[in-house]
């Protein structure tokens, strides 16, 4: 089994999301990030502080501020950070500078293609966040063959429900368990460690189902 594959729920800083991603059991989470939430950062830095999370955040695409947002990535010692391939070239400039020198993993999100993040890979050393989602709806499908070879260079993992041809769009992990056994399957064939971010919409960020989302990644693991 890949030594260091541990399921991450994703969710706004909330007190209530996080106690009960905690109560479910689950270690790590994604932060989602939008312009409000960065407006309040000691708010959520001391928030995130209350919990013993591994932490990974997500930049928020409506807004552009790397130095507030290492700040952010520093307090809470998040791990990784994802960034959408939205931003103009003066822009990632700024963003490699602004990181310069922190410990966490500056990561690029595929969007239409898995090709999106090699250009920040090659230029700047970046790491490859691979949205299954993402990648299935761009493939219509999971080629084998290919998505090992994918897996095998990501940094960081986004994962949901969503199957070709169904509208399981953002939802939990668990919501398609034949299907994503056989996708954690795959990553494990790749030898990935890191995190899996269960990318559910809001709508399914509740215990009942942050529980069920633990009890699936424990059920595949003793398999």
């Amino acid at each position: 089994m890949s030594r260091d594959l541990i399921i991450a729920a994703k969710c706004a800083p909330r007190e209530g999301h996080l106690r009960d991603i905690k109560k479910a059991g689950l270690q790590a989470v994604e932060l989602y990030l939008s312009e409000e939430i960065m407006e309040n950062l000691p708010k959520v830095i001391g928030l995130c502080k209350k919990f013993p999370f591994r932490y990974a955040v997500h930049a928020p695409n409506a807004v552009y501020n790397p130095r507030k947002l290492r700040k952010l990535t520093e307090a809470i010692n998040a791990e990784i950070a994802v960034f959408h391939n939205v931003y103009w070239e003066d822009e990632w400039k700024r963003v490699a500078k602004a990181f310069k020198g922190v410990k966490t993993k500056l990561c690029v999100e595929n969007t239409s293609s898995t090709h999106d993040s090699v250009k920040f890979m090659r230029r700047y050393g970046w790491g490859r966040a691979l949205d299954l989602e993402h990648a299935q709806m761009g493939s219509a499908g999971v080629y084998e063959e290919e998505f090992i070879t994918v897996m095998k260079e990501a940094a960081h993992i986004h994962l949901t429900g969503y199957t070709h041809g169904s509208q399981l769009w953002h939802t939990h992990i668990h919501h398609s368990p034949r299907h994503n056994s056989y996708l954690l399957d795959l990553l494990r064939k790749a030898r990935y460690s890191g995190f899996v971010v269960s990318e559910a919409k809001k709508s399914l960020q509740t215990y009942a189902e942050f529980k069920k989302l633990k009890e699936f990644y424990q059920k595949w693991r003793n398999k």
